[in-house]
């Protein structure tokens, strides 16, 4: 079938070359007609909508934005540890300096975004956007589209980004992401529950069904390099749900055990499909029985046999699987006719890669044992049932007590720490950068050191905010700093924490060169996590500081880094000198751009 909107976007360009032939002498008129002509090319495919500038995006016209550290709210509670950061001011301003220190360097982006409800939720250029407004999803979407387009450039080639949203935007913002980060860098949808129906607010009932579910959006900046997720668990205590399975009369299938797994005899080998070898043994003289008869045997309940045996305890299974048919084709050429088998082999993907891994086969249909532990998990001695859960998360029960984490209060959109702490543990790695830029009641930077007291991580946290209704002032850094410090019936997490506001210099400032370095300390900060004290981690911006450190070295005894300008020569005795510690020349990313575009530098 044909194109019509292509065929009719040809007629048009060739409508519009006829003009441009006419007009060919006309610079004015043939800039017009080029920038109309980019407009009919430049998508085919997409959302459309009535593009907004906002007063943040004047105010960057004729201002520079900077950072300016507020030192009164520096916590350092862990003095061997990086720093953590809130900035505070517009995101966008956040975003364009973080842009700077950060880019290809954050690992994890969670955002909670204004929903655009209607109902005083999302704020566009100083005033709520209501129902009443005819462009309350262009207003939004050109909003989002700026700030994600920057964030895509933040995120490392193995980062990801989770935005969570309600169904007012999800098609929207769905699009706009397949936009910005490729429809193939797509992971997930995931539903949430945050509500039970029963609780669910909105009124009464009306055509529409009562929400109790939000979605997140999960992206990878890049797909073949984003690692593999760890898995999302349903957690129920073994014993208890053993006995709700006889109770409801469902089938419980852990009831074998491998007591003595016996002798293995090799038989021989078969490939895998890269042709990788896989062994094959006969097991001699093993013992299976029931969890219940071993229990009589020994003279103990059955939770006894759970809690000693929980390695050996399995169900059989008829796995859909390459292996399974190799390994019984080649016991059958071998004419064997024993029932246990096991094989050994090295696989090349799952949870299992790269190591020797042992599997059981059982009986002449080779059902392969399915493992209890691998679905079991020991918290105090306990034993649960784990659960893998799909892209279906129930956090009802998450809500519960929101008014109390942190010790502040949030009337809207304060999410579980919880809900934060399973979407930052999906990434395997304990020492990753977590940039949250719609921070709001501070839940991300709270389960990031959670998590970090639960598994000895070294996830550090970028938390963006701005101050409407005091948010920053009373929610976001004294929840943090509330976390650190402890609170209530929760213990100290100690931690270091540096607070920015967002700053402006003019762009036509007759000393801007110097205005700007007056904040290169703070970028300096931000992009290493560091503090410059001027004692372990040191600023040098001159051929004069840098003699004065050299003369008085002695006077530095726990140096730890230098930072020094690209104008500062050092000697080959300098070099020599500070040799101990670590040498960073200070970038000129930081404000090079600026500088040039006000002709201060060429």
């Amino acid at each position: 079938m044909s194109n019509l909107s292509q065929k009719k976007r040809q007629r048009m360009l060739e409508f519009l070359s006829k003009i441009k032939e006419e007009h060919k002498n006309d610079d004015e008129m043939l800039i017009a007609l080029g920038e109309i002509e980019n407009e009919l090319i430049s998508k085919k495919y997409g959302l459309v909508w009535e593009e907004h500038e906002e007063n943040v995006d004047v105010q960057m016209r004729t201002n520079i934005p900077v950072f300016t550290e507020v030192k009164e709210r520096e916590i350092t509670a862990a003095p061997d540890e990086g720093y953590n950061f809130i900035l505070e001011g517009d995101n966008l301003h956040s975003l364009y300096l973080l842009e700077k220190t950060h880019k290809g360097k954050i690992d994890l982006i969670y955002i909670d975004p204004p929903y655009n409800t209607g109902h005083e939720d999302f704020i566009y250029d100083d005033k709520y956007v209501d129902d009443e407004d005819s462009f309350k999803h262009s207003k939004w979407l050109s909003f989002m589209e700026k700030r994600l387009r920057i964030t895509r450039n933040l995120l490392s080639e193995q980062g990801v980004i989770f935005i969570q949203i309600s169904d007012i935007e999800l098609a929207q913002l769905k699009i706009l992401c397949d936009d910005i980060f490729d429809e193939g860098n797509f992971l997930n949808v995931i539903s949430v529950n945050m509500k039970n129906i029963a609780g669910a607010s909105g009124g009464g009932e009306d055509k529409r069904f009562k929400k109790n579910c939000e979605y997140i959006l999960i992206y990878a900046k890049n797909y073949d390099l984003v690692p593999l997720f760890r898995g999302v668990y349903d957690y129920e205590e073994l014993g208890a749900m053993i006995e709700r399975y006889r109770t409801e009369g469902i089938s419980w299938k852990y009831t074998s055990v491998l007591a003595n797994s016996g002798e293995k005899v090799y038989l021989g080998s078969t490939v895998d499909g890269d042709g990788n070898e896989i062994k094959i043994y006969r097991r001699n003289h093993f013992k299976i029985c029931s969890v219940s008869a071993l229990a009589r045997e020994n003279d103990c309940s059955e939770m006894d046999i759970y809690r000693k045996y929980a390695a050996r305890i399995f169900q059989t299974a008829m796995p859909q699987s390459s292996i399974r048919p190799r390994v019984m084709a080649k016991v059958q050429e071998l004419g064997d006719c024993g029932e246990l088998y096991s094989i050994e082999y090295i696989p090349k993907t799952g949870k299992n890669k790269g190591r020797l891994y042992e599997q059981f086969y059982r009986g002449e249909n080779f059902r392969l044992f399915a493992w209890l532990s691998d679905v079991l998990e020991k918290r105090n001695d306990v034993l649960y049932k784990k659960t893998l859960q799909g892209t279906y998360w129930n956090f009802v029960a998450g809500t519960k007590n929101l008014t109390k984490e942190g010790a502040v209060e949030f009337a809207n959109g304060k999410k579980p720490v919880d809900l934060l702490k399973q979407i930052i543990s999906l990434y395997p790695s304990k020492n990753i950068c977590v940039l949250d830029f719609f921070a709001g009641s501070a839940t991300t930077g709270h389960a990031v050191l959670s998590l970090n007291h639960d598994d000895q991580g070294e996830r550090q946290f970028i938390l963006c905010t701005n101050n409407e209704n005091a948010i920053c002032d009373e929610k976001t850094y004294p929840r943090m700093k509330n976390v650190i410090g402890g609170y209530g019936k929760f213990a100290p997490i100690p931690a270091n924490l540096k607070y920015y506001r967002t700053d402006f210099v003019p762009r036509y400032d007759e000393e801007l060169s110097e205005r700007l370095n007056e904040h290169i300390v703070e970028m300096i900060q931000l992009e290493h996590g560091v503090d410059i004290d001027g004692k372990e981690y040191i600023m040098v911006l001159n051929d004069a500081e840098m003699d004065d450190l050299e003369k008085h070295w002695s006077d530095y005894p726990n140096a730890k880094a230098l930072y020094i300008s690209q104008n500062v020569m050092m000697t080959t005795e300098q070099t020599q000198r500070f040799a101990g510690v670590e040498i960073h020349i200070i970038p000129d990313y930081y404000f090079k751009f600026e500088l040039k575009e006000s002709g201060e530098i060429w």
